[in-house]
């Protein structure tokens, strides 16, 4: 039942028209507008938590201080957020891999060493002295290649699905040293 029926309900039996033009005019403004508000509220109720938040996911992203890359779908989006609420802070290579773990991926990070003489050995790979600001997130599995878009969880506009993960690249370009580089390796095994 609607509210310009429950309102229409409400009227003295025989002090009003119950088929007047004006009357039946307010009923439905009054109606429509407790309507709005009713599926107003219901919004704001999903958006209490980040999982049913929808329209309101803008401002969970915003109160964790992200910003989410440009094509990035709800999906992805929402995962963010619920990665960025489940951080609690570190700077080691175990927290780095539990933060993964903890976002579905198994990965091990290197670490580039510039070539020293006396350490380095001739088939080593000869990296500029800088190298050592520049890490290297080796994502395992195949299914860390694509993101897939999910129903109920995407919505449309969404990508059907994208090679790598921007999730776990934008969480870990938001958490790691501000004066290192990160980059990602892919691999199927």
């Amino acid at each position: 039942m609607s509210h310009r029926e429950l309102l229409a309900l409400l009227l003295p039996p025989v002090s009003y028209a119950p088929n007047g033009a004006a009357l039946q005019a307010e009923l439905s403004a009054e109606g429509q507008a407790l309507d709005g508000t009713l599926a107003n509220a219901d919004r704001a109720k999903g958006g209490i938590t980040p999982f049913h938040a929808e329209q309101m996911l803008p401002d969970w992203e915003r109160v964790c201080g992200i910003t989410p890359s440009p094509g990035a779908g709800y999906q992805q989006r929402l995962q963010t957020v619920l990665a960025k609420l489940a951080e609690t802070g570190g700077l080691s290579i175990p927290y780095f891999t539990r933060l993964a773990a903890g976002l579905g991926y198994q990965i091990s990070i290197q670490e580039p060493q510039p070539f020293r003489a006396g350490e380095s050995m001739a088939s080593d790979t000869v990296w500029v002295a800088e190298i050592i600001w520049v890490w290297l997130a080796v994502v395992h599995g195949s299914a860390s290649l694509a993101y897939q878009f999910n129903a109920g969880q995407a919505v449309a506009g969404d990508r059907l699905s994208s090679l790598g993960d921007p999730v776990l690249e934008d969480v870990f370009r938001d958490l790691k040293p501000a004066h290192t580089f990160v980059y990602f390796d892919y691999q199927e095994h």
